[in-house]
């Protein structure tokens, strides 16, 4: 749900450019030069996402056992790039992955 549209639209204006679009499920095993990691934000259609939202929750009892299962799953994303990794979020309402991240000193660059 997450896929924009300009992902076809720039491979369309670069074709010699290998864009591919994949959710963190797909890109395990896979690598990069460059990543860019969309949905870190809190809420509906964010990630983590809610509590009840997933066919993880179905399975998994507790909240915890979730988050551990999705931190997994980002941490799968986060070393698919070879070169450079952005991590998209909203600034307004971010996930909190991105205050843990921003806890661990990652560093931050604000759009320009």
């Amino acid at each position: 749900a997450l896929r924009p549209a300009i992902v076809q639209k720039a491979a369309t204006r670069w074709p010699k450019l290998n864009i591919t679009f994949s959710t963190l499920e797909e890109s395990t095993g896979q690598q990069a030069e460059y990543v860019i990691v969309l949905g870190l934000q809190d809420g509906h259609e964010g990630f983590p996402a809610p509590e009840g939202e997933t066919a993880a929750d179905q399975v998994l009892s507790q909240a915890d056992d979730r988050l551990f299962q999705e931190r997994q799953l980002l941490y799968v994303a986060l070393t698919r790039a070879s070169e450079r990794l952005w991590l998209l979020y909203s600034p307004a309402d971010p996930s909190c992955f991105v205050d843990e991240l921003k806890k661990r000193s990652v560093p931050v660059q604000r759009k320009p």
